[in-house]
């Protein structure tokens, strides 16, 4: 239980600031998810400089994965958005306004999904 705190602390306090944000400050939640999103992008560039600071030529490694970092994440926003609009355009329609949002969230969630699957079969085909 302690391990799992340790590990997801930030995460839960990033969803509660967020939930909160978008109960009281609506106008500051845009802000907010512009500031996780380069948060969570500056943690992973800085994992992949200390994943391969001992190797040999790190230069073109370190390029190559912060190149695939930000095309999957580029990929998945664009292709999520796109999916979910969609989704929730045909699913409002028919079944009314919290069914298209559900529709929306898990086609963007599963298109999100697919483009990580597909971005790892092609850099693994290396």
């Amino acid at each position: 239980m302690r391990n799992f705190l340790k590990r997801y602390f930030l995460p839960m306090v990033f969803l509660f600031s967020l939930a909160v944000s978008l109960w009281k400050f609506p106008f500051v939640t845009p802000l907010l998810g512009v500031f996780f999103v380069c948060f969570s992008l500056v943690t992973s560039i800085s994992s992949i400089l200390k994943k391969h600071k001992q190797s040999e030529n790190p230069n073109f490694k370190i390029a190559k994965e912060i190149l695939v970092l930000i095309v999957t994440a580029l990929l998945t926003i664009f292709l999520g958005g796109v999916a979910g609009m969609y989704a929730n355009q045909y699913a409002v329609q028919r079944f009314g306004v919290m069914v298209g949002i559900f529709s929306a969230l898990g086609a963007s969630f599963a298109t999100g999904y697919s483009v990580r699957w597909g971005i790892g079969k092609a850099v693994r085909a290396d």
